[in-house]
């Protein structure tokens, strides 16, 4: 069971971290395609403020990397960029009124995608993934702290 519980959790999160399938979520939004754009946009608009060293290793990538496209988000006017006050070194970044309404677009088209996906289970079965779901977001969200 731990297996195929394993398996299954690994193919949808190689579905949500599949380039192609957020250049149709983009699409779908009215947004340009900047494969960059979802990952980066989407974590910061979940975590109302995150630091860039926190944002690189969500995305699974090095801090300098991370830094850049946080600069090109902050230029296009998505992400406002500050220095932590407990420590000058660290940046923080938010969403500023445009990054959240991009947020809101991306919210709302991944919504329209899941309610396609899920028509395939009766309610029943969406309320009963969405508990465990939620039990086990927790428990990771408690390992990763």
């Amino acid at each position: 069971m731990k297996t195929e519980i394993f398996d299954a959790l690994f193919t949808i999160v190689n579905f949500f971290n599949d380039p192609r399938h957020d250049a149709k979520l983009l699409k779908k939004a009215g947004i340009s395609n900047d494969q960059n754009l979802l990952p980066v946009v989407v974590r910061v608009g979940k975590s109302g403020t995150i630091s860039v060293g926190e944002l690189a290793a969500q995305l699974g990538k090095n801090h300098s990397s991370t830094s850049r496209q946080v600069d090109k988000f902050v230029e296009k006017g998505l992400l406002l960029s500050y220095p932590s006050k407990e420590d000058k070194r660290v940046r923080i970044v938010t969403l500023t009124e445009d990054g959240k309404k991009l947020y809101t677009q991306l919210t709302n088209a991944r919504s329209e995608v899941m309610e396609e996906l899920l028509t395939h289970f009766t309610y029943t079965e969406v309320k009963e993934i969405s508990v465990s779901l939620q039990k086990l977001a927790k428990i990771l969200a408690e390992k990763n702290k």
